[in-house]
């Protein structure tokens, strides 16, 4: 797959954080991130998710709205604390992401490599929120 050059941040965070209990979802995820340089890491859930940002570096994270295995309240409170940018990547409707999380980047499942790599561009850059159709 070629990426445009224009996808790719020239300075891309250390470690993309991919929150998906599916493990075939987040390779998929997982992917295209690696074409644009980023590190990936992947956690199944919230707890997970915890001790990876207790030992990596994570820039921006990606994350599954309706886990299996926990709930993701704490998480986001975790993640806005330290400052990481963060999209929503759900198959569950934009309308009940925002009744929990007013106001934030959502991104529909499914989704193409090009729609993943804009929307992590523009968070990354900080264009203001990303609601994929």
């Amino acid at each position: 797959m070629r990426l445009q050059s224009d996808m790719i941040p020239h300075s891309p965070p250390s470690t993309a954080l991919v929150v998906e209990t599916n493990y075939l979802i987040a390779s998929v995820i997982e992917a295209p991130l690696l074409s644009a340089g980023y590190q990936v890491a992947i956690a199944a859930d919230p707890d997970e998710a915890f001790a990876l940002l207790d030992t990596r570096d994570i820039g921006l994270a990606l994350i599954d709205f309706r886990l299996q295995h926990g709930e993701p309240e704490g998480l986001v409170a975790l993640l806005r604390q330290r400052g990481i940018p963060f999209i929503f990547c759900t198959a569950a409707s934009v309308e009940e992401v925002f009744e929990h999380f007013p106001n934030t980047r959502v991104m529909l499942k499914p989704f193409s490599d090009q729609e993943l790599l804009t929307a992590v561009a523009a968070l990354v850059s900080d264009r203001g929120s990303y609601v994929g159709a």
